[in-house]
């Protein structure tokens, strides 16, 4: 072989193994473009789940006050439309008119009750604080659990969305512990840490781990919990659950402070 005809097969091979240097560049480029695009359609397919998932907690929260009205409060108020149609009678006596001010009573209860669940009127005065003391307050009365509740440092005034939104989640925490874990005692602490609001709840039941928290959130049900996921991204707050020595399971919230 001539020098020329090695040159030119130099030059073949060189070409040749650009050619599949480039072929295997776009190929990858592909695959890598293609892996990104699987990646966003499942986070998309996340996102519409928990969408989905919100707009049934709320669904299911109407048929529940609506239920409550219409059992409760609606059923009472026609026993004393009953008992004022009574009254009526010229032989009517006054236990009439009593048992019907003990109905209304009842009434303005029930509704003050479901409104507190709406919206804690105590969160609106007194702020974080002392509402979570009156949730403390609330769960010790019940006795299916003991819950204390301290602050370490004064806490800061936040806006009424993002002290809704902590307080719902402690409220849901609280009752997934009662139902799910077996817990006797839980601890909730909230202190300032570096421009954040910090939540600690530390229980002793049977507790998650951050795996299996996105593990749930994404299953069909668990529908608190992706609430909570809701409304940790409505206030740019983060969640982490650890375990502790002697067997205690921790959950931290962490709440930007936004002056």
């Amino acid at each position: 072989m001539n020098v020329h005809s090695l040159i030119v097969a130099s030059i073949a091979i060189m070409l040749l193994l650009a050619f599949s240097i480039v072929i295997f560049v776009v190929n990858y480029q592909r695959k890598v473009i293609r892996h990104q695009d699987e990646i966003k359609s499942i986070n998309e397919q996340k996102q519409l789940e928990l969408i989905q998932a919100s707009i049934q907690g709320q669904e299911e929260e109407r048929m529940r006050i609506a239920t409550e009205l219409h059992d409760d409060v609606g059923a009472t108020l026609s026993s004393v439309r009953l008992f004022l149609h009574s009254s009526m009678q010229k032989d009517a006596d006054e236990s009439v008119i009593l048992q019907s001010k003990q109905l209304l009573d009842q009434s303005i209860r029930s509704v003050r009750n479901i409104s507190h669940k709406l919206q804690p009127a105590i969160l609106n005065q007194l702020g974080l604080h002392a509402s979570l003391e009156s949730f403390a307050s609330i769960i010790n009365r019940s006795s299916v659990l003991s819950l204390t509740y301290r602050s370490l440092c004064p806490l800061p005034k936040l806006s009424e969305a993002t002290e809704l939104s902590v307080y719902r989640m402690l409220q849901e925490l609280t009752s997934n512990l009662i139902k799910h874990s077996g817990a006797c005692a839980v601890t909730i602490e909230s202190s300032v840490e570096n421009g954040f609001l910090q939540i600690i709840l530390l229980h002793d039941g049977q507790g998650l781990t951050n795996e299996m928290y996105q593990e749930l959130i994404y299953k069909k049900g668990a529908i608190g919990l992706k609430n909570i996921v809701n409304r940790l991204k409505s206030i740019n707050a983060t969640i982490e659950f650890s375990s502790e020595e002697k067997g205690n399971f921790r959950i931290c919230i962490l709440t930007p402070i936004v002056s």
